[in-house]
């Protein structure tokens, strides 16, 4: 039987509290916060897209899109980042 004295015990401690993970933990790790970061981002502007909704259609096209454009962005898969798609079109209506 091993009887626990206070430096065995914060030996143990010490041992149990620290905790070792290797480079391709942390890339893991990384890779996934990346991941759920462009979900929460696009679902933030997802929402944008519903303030846009707001607009009048003069409003909309000062910024170089259509209502058309808008219901497109909304039909992009849902873990897509539809304002990348929105500033696509508006530059492409500009050109026009």
């Amino acid at each position: 039987m091993i009887t626990m004295n206070a430096r065995n015990f914060a030996a143990a401690r010490a041992s149990a509290s620290s905790i070792s993970v290797g480079p391709g933990s942390l890339n893991a790790l990384h890779a996934v916060s990346g991941k759920v970061r462009a979900l929460l981002r696009a679902l933030f502007n997802r929402r944008v897209i519903g303030n846009l909704e707001q607009l009048s259609d003069h409003e909309l096209s000062d910024i170089g899109l259509t209502r058309d454009d808008l219901r497109f962005g909304k039909s992009v898969p849902f873990t897509a980042d539809p304002t990348t798609e929105l500033a696509r079109r508006a530059r492409s209506n500009t050109c026009r």
